[in-house]
């Protein structure tokens, strides 16, 4: 078995990795696949320009399939956006039988894998992720759903894709800020599941990074597990969690302030930021090892800067989180790097002593 092509598999859906996943789902479409039609692609204006004619070249035969495309950004990502996905679907003779490929990064496969799984109560659908932050995270697992009112993923549902087909080559179309925020994810997946990955990633800044490859297999793979061993979300799956808390609170607040919001993936690092000094303060984090991720963070992405004034709201938004119960903030902490307990009751006042210190974090732990 060459490297061209790696298969995981999550809660009996494929993943394939590699150079060769393309040819894979060509193979598929031509055969397991043949008789499922009509095929829709749906892109954002992004991916529609850099990443479908790339799809069409290496598998033409999706070159009679339809494209809808959407608006790029989070904030496009709405139920008023599906409604008129829906439509689109339904003017063009989409049926149970029809198959909805998301080419995209994480708004596209979180958004068309809900459209597509309410669509005639169930239309089948399948991920070609073209972000680091798809490829190894939000592609992966089933989870779809969109925003409400700047809040996260507030409506959605767990449903599987027919397949999820990983192409690095895709990395190639990324500007470098989208590079970077899948990178949170991957170091997400190191801190709470394994030490030697964390390592090292360490050893080498995410800028100058070339193969691509071996790094998305294992961090899908560590996804992947955890996923497998609790689909639903009642157990386990929620150490995927670290850093989400507070980190989508960054990124609503962005959302809600900035002319240029932060990436969901930089709010994830500002997230574990946070998360990891409150597992200091909670479960016993060693300082050393609570320093090595800040610092690791920081030398990564650029601190994103928030007067004090601000943490009330941020602290607000956090509190409304939508994984909280009986008004308990529920946080994934790490007691060590490469471990993480998840269900975790964290004082509200603590959360507020993470935000003051992250406002002081760069001066403290960068010396």
């Amino acid at each position: 078995m060459t490297n061209k092509l790696r298969t995981l598999e999550v809660a009996d859906a494929p993943l394939f990795i590699g150079a060769d996943s393309l040819a894979e789902l060509a193979a598929q479409l031509s055969d397991k696949l043949k008789d499922r039609s009509p095929i829709f692609i749906l892109t954002d204006k992004n991916t529609s320009q850099y990443c479908l004619p790339i799809l069409l070249d290496q598998v033409p035969e999706l070159k009679n399939a339809c494209n809808l495309v959407v608006e790029a950004g989070e904030e496009n990502k709405t139920i008023q956006t599906c409604e008129t996905l829906w439509n689109q679907l339904a003017l063009l003779g989409a049926n149970r039988g029809s198959i909805l490929i998301n080419l995209g990064g994480g708004v596209i496969s979180d958004m068309g894998g809900f459209v597509a799984s309410t669509f005639h109560r169930g239309m089948s659908y399948i991920n070609i992720p073209t972000t680091l932050m798809s490829m190894i995270d939000a592609a992966i697992g089933g989870k779809t759903g969109v925003d409400l009112a700047s809040l996260k993923n507030m409506v959605g549902l767990i449903s599987n894709p027919l397949g999820v087909y990983v192409w690095p080559e895709f990395l190639k179309t990324l500007p470098f800020r989208y590079l970077l925020s899948g990178y949170a994810e991957m170091m997400k997946h190191a801190i709470i599941a394994d030490a030697h990955f964390w390592k090292k990633l360490t050893i080498t800044p995410m800028a100058v990074i070339t193969a691509w490859d071996d790094l998305i297999y294992r961090a899908a793979e560590i996804k992947c597990k955890i996923v497998s061993s609790d689909h639903h979300e009642k157990g386990p799956r929620r150490l995927l969690n670290f850093g989400h808390t507070i980190g989508h609170a960054f990124e609503t607040y962005s959302l809600r302030k900035d002319s240029s919001p932060i990436s969901h993936g930089e709010a994830v690092a500002m997230g574990m930021i946070c998360a990891s000094y409150i597992s200091y303060r909670n479960c016993n984090l060693p300082l050393s090892q609570r320093d090595e991720i800040i610092r690791n963070v920081m030398l990564n992405f650029d601190h994103y800067n928030i007067e004090t004034a601000a943490i009330e709201e941020i602290l607000e938004i956090t509190v409304y989180d939508k994984k909280n119960r009986n008004g308990k903030v529920i946080m994934t902490l790490i007691p060590e790097i490469g471990t993480a307990i998840h269900g975790q009751n964290v004082d509200i006042s603590l959360i507020r002593e993470s935000l003051f210190r992250y406002t002081d974090f760069r001066r403290y732990v960068i010396r």
